[in-house]
C-alpha cells in the first residue's frame, strides 16, 4: 500500500512539472505577438506610416492599451508558476483604483457600443489603493465583460465604488436575466456555469473563479446578487489601506 501511495506521488509530481513546463511555454509563445503588436502600434501612433486622424489616434490607443495589458497579463501568469501551480504572485504597489477603472472602461467602448449600451461610473475624484494593480484590473476586466456579455442592449451598466476611511466596496450592476439562489451559491467555483453563461460558447468558467482568487488573496470579500427584477450585482470588497504618508497628507 505504503509502495503504491509512493507511486502516485512521483505520477502526481511528474505531471505538475509537466504542466507547469507546458504553462511557462505557452506564455512565453503568447508573450512574443503581443510584443510585436505593441511595437507595431507604437510605430503607428508615432506617425511613421502616415499621418493619423484624431478618431484613428484614439482607436490604436485603444488597441495598445489593451495589447499592454494582454503582455502583462501573459507576464503575471509565467511569474505565477514560476511560484508553484495554481499559485499568483502579487506584486502590490500603491494605485489610484478610480483611474484603473476609467482605463478598463476605456478599453471596453467598443464591446460597449456593439450593445449600445451606456456605462455609468459613480465614484469620489480618486481611491489610493495597496493592491496588485494587474491583478486587480483583470478582477474588473472579468466583471465588466460579464457585465456587458450577459446584460440586456439598450440597458445601463452601473458601476459603482465606495472608499470609506479602511475599507472600499466596487461593484457592478446590469439588466440580464434572473440568476437563481443555487446558481449564485457556486458561481465563484471553477468550471462553473450559470444559465446565462451557458448560452455563450466562449465561455469556460475559469473568470469568476480566478476573481475570486485574486480577491481572496488580496484579503477581500467577492460577491454576487440577482433580483427577480432581473439587476445582477457582482463586486467585491478590500481593505483600502492607505500608506502612511497619503494619510497624513
Amino acid at each position: 500500500m505504503m509502495g503504491y501511495q509512493v507511486y502516485l506521488i512521483k505520477k502526481y509530481k511528474n505531471l505538475n512539472r509537466d504542466e507547469m513546463s507546458y504553462v511557462a511555454s505557452l506564455t512565453h509563445d503568447l508573450k512574443t505577438p503581443a510584443r510585436a503588436q505593441i511595437n507595431m502600434l507604437n510605430l503607428l501612433l508615432k506617425g511613421q506610416f502616415g499621418e493619423l486622424n484624431k478618431k484613428q489616434y484614439e482607436m490604436l490607443k485603444l488597441m495598445c492599451s489593451s495589447a499592454k495589458y494582454m503582455s502583462n497579463l501573459v507576464g503575471n501568469m509565467l511569474s505565477g508558476y514560476r511560484y508553484g501551480l495554481n499559485t499568483i504572485a502579487l506584486n502590490k504597489t500603491r494605485f489610484d483604483l478610480v483611474e484603473l477603472i476609467n482605463a478598463v472602461i476605456k478599453q471596453s467602448e467598443l464591446l460597449i457600443c456593439e450593445k449600445n449600451m451606456n456605462v455609468i461610473f459613480e465614484h469620489i475624484s480618486s481611491c489610493i489603493v495597496f493592491a496588485d494593480r494587474i491583478q486587480v484590473e483583470r478582477v474588473i476586466v472579468n466583471l465588466l465583460s460579464n457585465a456587458i456579455t450577459y446584460g440586456f442592449e439598450n440597458t445601463d451598466i452601473i458601476i459603482n465604488l465606495v472608499c470609506e476611511k479602511q475599507n472600499l466596496n466596487f461593484s457592478i450592476s446590469n439588466k440580464s436575466y434572473f440568476i437563481p439562489p443555487k446558481e449564485l451559491k457556486r458561481i465563484f467555483n471553477k468550471f462553473s456555469k450559470s444559465v446565462n453563461s451557458r448560452l455563450n460558447n466562449a465561455s469556460t468558467g475559469l473568470g469568476l473563479y480566478a476573481s475570486k482568487r485574486i480577491i481572496t488573496m488580496h484579503g477581500g470579500r467577492i460577491y454576487a446578487q440577482s433580483t427577480p427584477h432581473g439587476i445582477c450585482t457582482f463586486g467585491f470588497r478590500l481593505e483600502k489601506a492607505y500608506a502612511a504618508e497619503l494619510i497624513e497628507k
